[in-house]
């Protein structure tokens, strides 16, 4: 039996010594190997290594998440400007058809005719005196005698002159003028009816008219122009204030991005997110370890008829000897 169990023993330790070339085919010191417990290399492998490798972050932070200096007075400065274009379009339509448009609609009587009939609704008005020399530069004008008749019959002196003070005095306090597809004008009496209808007009020349003068009847102007003017007027300066505030707005921003590329060190603007970083080509490829597949030196092991008597999954300890009665050696027995 002792002799049967060596062979066994023989077989075994020589069936697993024989598998293929390298420390990990032979019998360990603490026991066997079994055929189960080997690593096979040839189905072994490993994922291939990335193409690109994520850019490097550029100086702040995580790619993309630098904010330029400069973004608020940027952002105020084209809100202003939008605003400013749109108070100054408003403005002259304000002046436009509230104050110059009513321009066209007043009744006109010729000096040198000295009379004529216009048609006027009761409410407050303005006698404007017309000539071709008149404009908004005008220092001084002629004040032609202007007497209206009314519907009923009750005549109407205008003796009060723009602005409130009377005619005697010859000062006009506030200047209204126009220029507007033709008509030159410049307001000189202020007046109120009560009656609508017709009302014959009289005009007395007086010294300084212009033979192409004439008296122009109508509404005041000046609301509409006024409105208008001030409309205008905001939306020039806030047009001022987005200029300004645009030019610090870029400054900043372009003084900021002349930081970045100096702090950055690559002579150029830090590189944009998902782009490969400046300086940095793609990785090369990782060897596999050695001992695995597709290394060198390595042939791959044969197959191995199982030895007689031998089990793969495990190995029963061999039977110990009887150290009481030793058992005589085989044929002598």
């Amino acid at each position: 039996a002792q002799d049967r169990q060596e062979r066994r023993d023989r077989t075994r330790d020589k069936a697993v010594g024989d598998i293929g070339p390298g420390n990990w085919g032979q019998p360990s010191e603490t026991g066997p190997v079994r055929l189960g417990d080997v690593a096979d290399s040839r189905g072994m492998s490993y994922p291939p290594p990335p193409a690109t490798y994520p850019p490097a972050p550029g100086p702040g932070g995580a790619p993309g998440a630098v904010r330029l200096r400069g973004r608020t007075p940027r952002m105020l400065g084209w809100i202003f400007l939008g605003l400013a274009i749109v108070l100054v379009v408003v403005g002259a339509v304000v002046a436009g058809t509230k104050g110059l448009s009513k321009v066209n609609d007043f009744e006109r009587v010729s000096v040198a005719q000295g009379s004529g009939t216009i048609t006027l609704d009761s409410g407050k008005y303005l006698a404007y005196y017309e000539a071709s020399d008149v404009n908004s530069g005008i220092k001084s004008v002629p004040l032609p005698t202007v007497t209206l008749t009314s519907p009923s019959g009750k005549t109407i002196n205008l003796n009060t002159l723009y602005g409130g003070k009377p005619r005697s005095e010859g000062t006009i306090t506030s200047k209204l003028t126009y220029e507007y597809n033709g008509h030159n004008g410049v307001a000189i009496y202020q007046f109120n009816l009560s009656e609508s209808g017709q009302y014959q007009v009289r005009i007395g020349q007086s010294l300084g008219t212009a033979p192409d003068s004439k008296m122009a009847f109508g509404s005041s102007i000046a609301k509409g122009l006024v409105v208008g003017g001030v409309l205008i007027v905001v939306g020039i300066l806030l047009g001022v204030a987005a200029v300004i505030l645009l030019i610090i707005g870029y400054v900043k921003r372009s003084n900021h991005k002349g930081e970045l590329r100096a702090a950055s060190g690559w002579g150029g603007p830090a590189p944009a997110y998902g782009a490969p970083a400046p300086g940095y080509g793609p990785p090369q490829g990782y060897p596999p370890p050695p001992g695995y597949g597709g290394q060198q030196g390595y042939p791959q092991a044969p197959g191995y008829p199982q030895a007689p008597g031998y089990s793969p999954p495990g190995y029963a300890p061999p039977d110990q000897p009887n150290f009481g009665s030793p058992t005589p050696p085989d044929g002598s027995g």
